[in-house]
């Protein structure tokens, strides 16, 4: 599977209200699914970082350049 198609199921699953956007709920939630009770420690400053626009959301464009980050 592509890194394209994992962030497009990856929306489908936590972009809650299909707003085309991960809200920081919705990314707390992603982010526990991933990594379990580590990930929620991290939650905040991982949001941060991958909210490149500051608008509390995260937006496709900027999952995919969290995933490429953290998986390479």
């Amino acid at each position: 599977m592509q890194i394209s198609e994992w962030v497009d199921e990856l929306f489908e699953i936590f972009d809650e209200n299909k707003d085309g956007a991960i809200s920081r709920s919705e990314f707390v939630e992603l982010i526990h699914c991933l990594l379990q009770e580590k990930g929620i420690r991290m939650c905040e400053s991982i949001f941060k970082k991958f909210d490149a626009n500051h608008d509390n959301s995260i937006s496709k464009e900027e999952l995919t350049e969290m995933i490429i980050d953290l998986a390479l």
